[in-house]
């Protein structure tokens, strides 16, 4: 009888089995598909002027246009009020004194330089008490837009101010100072809203525990119109004893 070592056959089978294991394994490897490659996508930024996470997106310039068109109408009607009060003012006391009227009102009616700059600081002061008393003017309310601090914190009285002022800056040559400083700002700032570090954006991007009511509208409306008229008013004055 043979054994393993000098049985041919034995020896054949046992010589094609052992290596056939990992020769089947090398094969296999090399059919699997490599891994595919992995790409981090960065998020579009608009050329570096998209706001990043976290940060209020700012109105554009248009919109703003549009209700500061809506101020300005309701700007001229407390103004056209104003004078019609102020004429009546004149004609009680021209009655009272037993004096024509007929010159105080001709002069009054003249407006001059005098009336148009206390107009101006009128209108600014309109805009400075309805944004730090509610945040919005009746333009921007109408349009869903509110004024808040870069925190997104109700806007205050001081940076309302500044950017109320700054506004006469970035109205120059139609309002292209203004367009080219929102042009470069992430948050499309005006240099008024950078100086006073506000923002306009929509009423929908704001905490609802920084949003104020309609109770502070009523009373910012009411506020500012007062404002409105008594600057105008001391103009009249200073116009006719001028």
């Amino acid at each position: 009888m043979s054994t393993p070592a000098n049985d041919p056959l034995a020896l054949a089978s046992s010589f094609a089995a052992s290596p056939a294991a990992p020769a089947e394994s090398s094969v296999a490897s090399s059919l699997e598909p490599p891994p595919l490659p992995t790409f981090s996508m960065e998020p579009f930024t608009f050329g570096g002027y998209a706001a990043t996470a976290g940060e209020l997106t700012g109105v554009g310039f248009w919109p703003r246009v549009a209700a500061r068109m809506v101020d300005l109408v309701a700007h001229y009607l407390i103004g056209i009020c104003t004078g019609m009060f102020f004429g009546f003012l004149i004609g009680v006391a021209a009655a009272l004194t037993r004096q024509p009227s007929g010159p105080l009102i001709q002069k009054l009616m003249g407006g001059g330089v005098g009336v148009f700059l206390f107009a101006t600081l009128g209108f600014a002061a309109y805009e400075t008490v309805f944004e730090s008393v509610h945040g919005s003017t009746l333009g921007k309310r109408m349009l869903s837009m509110v004024v808040v601090q870069e925190d997104g914190t109700p806007c205050r009285l001081g940076p309302a101010l500044i950017r109320s002022l700054a506004y006469f800056l970035d109205a120059l040559f139609f309002g292209v100072i203004g367009y080219m400083a929102m042009q470069n700002s992430q948050q499309e700032q005006r240099h008024g809203d950078k100086w006073a570090h506000t923002v306009v954006c929509k009423r929908s991007g704001v905490k609802p525990e920084n949003l104020r009511g309609g109770g502070r509208f009523a009373a910012a409306l009411l506020l500012a119109a007062l404002a409105d008229s008594a600057i105008l008013m001391s103009g009249f004055v200073v116009n006719l004893v001028a």
